[in-house]
């Protein structure tokens, strides 16, 4: 068989990539004497329920790829066991940096089903472990849809690690009390560094939405009947409708250098507004901005003790007048108490004896503020062309 010019040149990278590759790997056991570790046994020890790797060793008992024993191992194969081998023994050393790069090439260079898909397990794993949380969602989507019958898959390691963290993300701090200011600290390129406090007992925690709705649809591709992917699904669907209130003061520099002359109140431009969105969002969700939050806020300008301060509040409404529904659930407030909480319907609040909240924003919830955004948290898309509103006439 001829092969045309680009095919030959697509073989001979290939092949000098995976030359590369395992030169690499081999490179600490030749250049220090070192013999290659063994392979672990399938059942070397047991994940935790929840899926997350033990302390020690780090990931007893998750899938590890095994050479068979009958049959006899080309040099190529027996390469990549090699290599797959120290990728796991990084990652049991909780060198998760150095695992994650690995287990990467070996995913797209190894040839063998196992370590490809035991690879894309584990860099999904230490892509969690790195902050990574769009890899690791991208890596086990990769590993549904290529090797849908993986060990990893098939014997419950993804559904358990993907449940284990949407438990965590849809868990929502309901109650947020932040102070943002600047003390003349320099950051390491010179600029002004901005600090933050909040009340005793209070910790701040991120929302993660992306990280729990990217989990659920690779459920949804393994194990769309399953009892979990259920499960997962209506604590999503929870933690959309928990109302959030929030109270967020900023300091900014004074508009003059003779400061403000009295205290007072000030209304903020609408693109004024919009930035301080922005800078909120950047706070509160992980890789998730809108111009559009200002909308739930009551915002002004105001001074305290002779500081500017850009103040934003939630507006207010009075969680006990909602209809309670037929389950009451359990938020966590700032300070980490729990709290019986009833969430309103999706944009619209209806507080007896006859008053209807007919604007979205009327409370600050995941599903109203993605209604007025129009995002879709499922799909991660937009329904609107136009993210941001146009400035209003004459503002």
């Amino acid at each position: 068989m001829i092969l045309n010019p680009q095919n030959q040149y697509n073989r001979f990278m290939r092949k000098t990539i995976l030359k590369a590759l395992v030169g690499l790997l081999l490179l600490p056991y030749f250049a220090f004497g070192q013999t290659a570790p063994k392979m672990a046994p399938p059942q070397a020890a047991v994940l935790s329920a929840a899926g997350v790797p033990a302390k020690a060793p780090v990931a007893a008992g998750a899938p590890v790829a095994a050479a068979p024993a009958a049959a006899p191992v080309d040099p190529q194969s027996q390469q990549m066991i090699i290599a797959y081998n120290y990728a796991y023994s990084l990652y049991e050393a909780r060198k998760f940096d150095q695992a994650k790069d690995l287990f990467r090439k070996l995913a797209a260079a190894s040839m063998q089903p196992i370590i490809n898909g035991n690879s894309l397990y584990y860099y999904s794993q230490c892509a969690f472990r790195t902050g990574d949380y769009d890899g690791c969602v991208k890596g086990l989507d990769l590993l549904a849809k290529r090797w849908p019958n993986s060990p990893a898959i098939k014997k419950g390691f993804v559904t358990r690690f993907a449940t284990f963290l949407i438990d965590q993300v849809s868990t929502l701090q309901t109650n947020w009390d932040y102070y943002r200011y600047q003390d003349g600290t320099l950051d390491e390129k010179g600029d002004l560094l901005w600090k933050e406090s909040v009340p005793a007992g209070y910790k701040i925690k991120r929302i993660n939405f992306k990280l729990g709705f990217g989990l659920y649809k690779i459920l949804q591709q393994i194990e769309p009947t399953a009892n979990e992917t259920g499960v997962a699904k209506q604590k999503l669907e929870i933690m959309l409708n928990t109302p959030i209130k929030m109270l967020w003061a900023d300091e900014k520099a004074p508009g003059s250098k003779y400061g403000h002359p009295a205290d007072f109140y000030s209304s903020l431009s609408v693109d004024e507004k919009k930035n301080f969105s922005k800078v909120i969002c950047d706070r509160v969700f992980y890789d998730w901005k809108s111009d559009k939050l200002y909308q739930f806020f009551d915002i002004y300008d105001d001074v305290e003790n002779l500081k500017p301060k850009y103040i934003a509040r939630t507006k207010q409404f009075d969680v006990t007048l909602v209809p309670p529904p037929p389950s009451a659930m359990v938020g966590y407030n700032g300070r980490g108490n729990a709290t019986s909480l009833t969430p309103p319907m999706l944009a619209s609040v209806a507080v007896p004896p006859a008053k209807t909240y007919k604007d979205p924003t009327a409370v600050l919830t995941l599903a109203n503020l993605f209604q007025v955004t129009g995002y879709n948290p499922y799909t991660d898309t937009y329904t609107n062309l136009i993210e941001s509103n146009p400035i209003e006439p004459g503002m």
